[in-house]
């Protein structure tokens, strides 16, 4: 019997009119990309700025000229931290390289980034952030 009054108190406490519901969701803000000279053999390293959460959905768009106005075929990735890294295969094709969509699932993704690849005066390939603005304004 006590068993059932406990279960009861905690069921009761915890309803929704006692308990406060909080969404935990932290969109993603802010991305950046590895600074490091690319060369073509570890992929590209994307971060986003979301420490709370576990992983990250990615949708991902590869574009042939840096005007991005052609179509694109995307790319889907998850990963299990707040950082992807772009395979080689995509990095060496693309010019340019959009973010259209990453979070967590149920974590809205309001945000466009986009990269873009530069040779430095010390021959050096680096990525750049291009675009970032916010979808749908």
């Amino acid at each position: 019997m006590k068993k059932i009054l406990a279960l009861a108190v905690v069921a009761w406490a915890c309803s929704d009119k006692n308990v406060e519901k909080r969404d935990s969701c932290v969109p993603v803000e802010q991305m950046t990309v590895s600074s490091d000279c690319y060369d073509g053999t570890g992929g590209l390293l994307l971060t986003a700025n979301t420490p709370t959460s576990i992983g990250l959905d990615w949708a991902i768009a590869p574009l042939k000229d840096t005007s991005g106005a052609q179509t694109y075929v995307p790319y889907y990735a998850s990963s299990t931290s707040n950082q992807l890294v772009l395979p080689d295969s995509i990095v060496q094709k693309y010019p340019k390289i959009g973010v259209m969509y990453v979070g967590a699932y149920g974590c809205p993704s309001d945000i466009y980034f986009s990269f873009v690849r530069r040779v430095d005066k010390d021959s050096c390939t680096r990525w750049y952030l291009q675009e970032r603005f916010v979808k749908h304004e």
